[in-house]
């Protein structure tokens, strides 16, 4: 009995110092240490400027494919509401300019003339990247006039006459659709420079007089075009109203 007694003292004993020795071997847990990321600011809208292009023009007469491509420089401008890695955009792009190609075949025949070509697009870009420098890509859709006024002879270079001088007026009202992929740096703070190249499917209807002094021949059209766009734009753009 007295044995019993003594080890009801003694349990309580035992059960006690154990919670201690547990209780003291706690330690508080340690707080994760997550890397810092430099986020990008968010703007609501961005207006640009097409610095410079590079592409294929919609074709004129029967001019020779090598020499459709045209530079251009301060020929555009762009509007964009931005919606954190989506932006909606509409832009124009208005080029004019005095042009002189191989018509027909390369030194047979030699057409001079002005020739304007306006665009106004709409569509959206998605940025791939969170950051400063941003891949994107996306569509874009609109409607684009072209026209050539000018005239077209037998080539200077050209050994036989293959052609009678006429003048020639030619009108392209075409319906647009341009995937595009580009790539943009933002720097300075609210400015971002940016740059993208591009393929046009356009669906055009055409109209083109021909006047051969003597006779007057009058054309229309409805084709499929496709042009590509190497350097469809490199612009700068300057972003404003902070998201946060």
């Amino acid at each position: 009995m007295k044995k019993f007694l003594l080890a009801l003292l003694i349990l309580p004993l035992l059960s006690q110092a154990q919670y201690s020795k547990t209780d003291s071997t706690k330690t508080t847990p340690r707080k994760a240490n997550f890397p810092k990321y430099k986020t990008h600011t968010l703007y609501s809208y961005s207006i640009g400027v097409k610095v410079f292009g590079y592409e294929e023009m919609p074709q004129i007469l029967n001019q020779v494919k090598e020499t459709e491509f045209q530079s251009q420089t301060f020929s555009g401008i762009m509007l964009k509401f931005n919606d954190n890695q989506i932006s909606y955009r509409i832009s124009g792009n208005f080029y004019s300019d005095n042009v002189t190609f191989d018509n027909n075949c390369i030194e047979c025949e030699q057409a001079k003339g002005k020739m304007t070509d306006n665009a106004i697009r709409f569509g959206f870009e998605k940025n791939i990247v969170y950051a400063d420098l941003q891949p994107f890509f996306g569509v874009d859709m609109g409607y684009r006039r072209s026209k050539f006024k000018g005239s077209s002879q037998t080539h200077p270079n050209s050994e036989k006459v293959y052609t009678v001088p006429y003048d020639a007026n030619t009108l392209k009202n075409s319906l647009s659709i341009s995937p595009f992929l580009g790539i943009k740096y933002s720097f300075l703070g609210h400015l971002t420079i940016s740059a993208e190249s591009s393929f046009d499917i356009l669906y055009t209807y055409e109209k083109q007089e021909l006047n051969y002094k003597t006779s007057l021949t009058k054309n229309s059209y409805r084709k499929w075009e496709y042009l590509l766009r190497p350097v469809g734009l490199l612009g700068l753009q300057y972003n404003f109203a902070e998201q946060y």
